[in-house]
């Protein structure tokens, strides 16, 4: 059964089994699953605040002219 942490509670994924009843006793196991790792090398793509200036998008490009 898995779930997620939510505000330092565990939400369930999947409905609790039919055969379960209020009150019954049950022993839970947590294990952290971690991300996975891709199979091949990755970096983070910054992106300069220059290139986010509206003015350097259209400025025309010089060496296209």
């Amino acid at each position: 059964m898995k779930g997620f942490v939510k505000d330092k509670q565990i939400v369930l994924t999947d409905p609790l089994p039919e055969d379960l009843q209020d009150g019954d006793e049950i022993e839970i196991s947590i294990i952290h699953i971690k991300k996975k790792h891709y199979p091949f090398p990755t970096f983070d793509l910054g992106i300069k605040n220059e290139y986010l200036s509206r003015e350097k998008i259209y400025e025309p490009d010089p060496d296209l002219s």
